[in-house]
């Protein structure tokens, strides 16, 4: 898509690999049918983490205690995930990508395995931070592999089965997490499951995966000192500000305290290092942010659609189980069943979307209405209060899923057809990297929206109820506080919540309204599947 590059541009300087110059599939199938499987079930497993914690909360305060540590927890797994994509994505594009992949399942399950049998809160996060940064590696692996594997006709077709997967995952994570916690597994399971399922499809990981490794001049031990390893670290580092800021914010520290401002510095300070030494090429060879798509609108364009797709999904999938919970009474695996039936919508479109799109290629159109669907049903989803019937939440929500299903993983196929052959791991790397700031930031958003204008509305209705209390609450170690309240009483404080999870969802409207302008100014073109 863009014309020129500079000298210290990673497509510049990206090898044209082995399997990126082969124009047919090379395994077919019973094989390929098992090799997909295996690595899009990898997804799955490393979207369940993106979820489990809703509804277990509770229990791993109850087993581990410092309920001061709940905000960290929650942040930890995002804030690995985020922070280690652009490495990864550097690392896709030297070493072998086979066993690169293998390595970040290593990496995942050994996360899971400290989370499972964590002693104390700190154990636990750590154990976070580890999974967060497999589960990212896992991603960025799996979307890269099938892409090299398939060829553009059938190409969007695959990709979407890695969005249905994760669809699957983050839906099915507060049910699987909330059936572990109430039985006698206990929460734990809830991560050791992943071991026994990664192990499961281990010999398809080894056996069925083409080892591959970039055709390139240099040495492995050369590729290495070749990343950016500087930009690496910056990149890590304002991410976790940026993240800590959205989370903590008024939840664990008052936004005018010190802890607060400095992280408003430290990460002003990094988020400026970092792009300084990205558009300098200081102390690298190889800058880790593929930089060079900045200057092509268009690909800009598809960073925002993957953010906001990504982002409109997490917010509903996130917010509705706290409203069915606290509105309607529901048990965390009631809500879970109710969210799964009505997110199913986005799982169907998103497979729906895949097999349509090489018969219908003029593409700016699908964007369009994808962002109209969300516009439409978040609108409606603001409207919702602590009277409003389930059946009308649920038609809502419908609408909106519809609208995010369609453009899933759409962003990522459209713009690898587009793109020169050469360029479809840093294409990758792009994009993904806005679907996982669209995850970040929208929960961090979402939370931080939620935390502080329900506590402060609820203080106001039980000014003799500790706001600690009620904060830990709203965070999730269960609402049992507000059980044994007057009905009156009762009711006003459903009033607050309602009217606060409504309030989340403009920033679903918002982020819609964002991706249509961006769609009206996209090209009025056809893909081509045959190159």
């Amino acid at each position: 898509m863009s014309k020129g590059h500079s000298p210290n541009s990673s497509l510049a300087i990206e090898p044209l690999t082995e399997e990126l110059s082969t124009p047919k599939r090379q395994v077919t199938g019973v094989l390929w049918t098992l090799l997909v499987i295996s690595i899009v079930s990898s997804v799955f497993l490393m979207s369940l983490d993106n979820t489990v914690m809703a509804n277990i909360r509770p229990g791993i305060v109850a087993s581990l205690g410092h309920i001061e540590f709940l905000p960290w927890i929650s942040v930890a797994y995002p804030m690995g995930q985020v922070s280690t994509i652009l490495l990864w994505g550097t690392l896709y594009k030297q070493l072998n990508n086979k066993w690169l992949y293998c390595s970040t399942m290593t990496i995942f399950e050994i996360g899971s395995a400290v989370i499972g049998s964590a002693q104390n809160m700190s154990s636990f996060t750590v154990g976070r931070v580890i999974a967060g940064v497999g589960g990212s590696g896992i991603y960025i692996g799996t979307v890269n592999i099938i892409s090299a594997m398939t060829v553009p006709a059938e190409r969007a077709r695959y990709v979407s089965y890695i969005g249905i997967a994760w669809c699957l995952g983050t839906l099915l994570g507060p049910i699987i997490g909330g059936a572990f916690n109430d039985s006698s597994a206990t929460w734990r399971w809830a991560f050791y499951i992943n071991i026994c399922l990664a192990g499961a499809a281990a010999p398809a990981y080894l056996f069925l995966v083409p080892s591959f490794s970039p055709d390139s001049p240099h040495t492995v031990p050369q590729r290495l000192r070749r990343i950016d390893y500087v930009g690496s670290i910056l990149f890590a580092g304002a991410v976790s500000c940026t993240i800590m800021v959205l989370s903590f914010g008024g939840a664990m520290w008052t936004w005018d305290s010190g802890r607060m401002i400095a992280l408003y510095a430290t990460g002003g300070v990094l988020w400026l290092v970092f792009v300084i030494q990205q558009t300098r090429s200081w102390l690298t060879v190889q800058r880790i942010f593929p930089g060079e798509f900045v200057a092509d609108y268009e690909m800009c364009i598809f960073f925002v659609h993957s953010a906001v797709a990504i982002a409109n999904t997490i917010v509903t999938i996130w917010t509705l189980p706290l409203f069915f919970q606290f509105i309607y009474g529901d048990s965390a695996l009631r809500s879970g069943c109710f969210l799964l039936a009505v997110a199913s919508t986005a799982v169907v479109v998103a497979g729906a979307g895949g097999a349509l799109l090489p018969r219908l290629p003029l593409y700016m159109p699908w964007f369009v209405v994808a962002c109209a669907f969300m516009i439409l049903g978040s609108a409606l989803l603001t409207t919702i209060t602590s009277s409003t019937t389930r059946g009308v939440v649920c038609g809502y929500a419908v609408l909106q899923l519809f609208g995010c299903g369609i453009t899933t993983q759409l962003p990522v196929t459209v713009a690898q057809i587009k793109s020169p052959r050469t360029a479809a791991r840093s294409v990758t790397t792009f994009l993904i990297c806005a679907q996982y700031a669209g995850t970040s930031l929208s929960i961090g958003i979402a939370t931080s929206i939620f935390v502080n204008k329900s506590t402060s509305g609820i203080a106001a209705i039980l000014p003799d109820l500790p706001r600690a209390e009620v904060q830990a609450s709203m965070l999730g170690a269960g609402a049992s506080v507000f059980q044994m309240l007057p009905e009156d009483r009762k009711a006003d404080v459903l009033r607050v919540i309602g009217q606060t999870i409504a309030q989340v969802f403009y920033l679903n409207v918002a982020s819609g309204a964002l991706g249509l302008i961006t769609a009206l100014a996209m090209k009025r073109e056809r893909l081509n599947f045959t190159k």
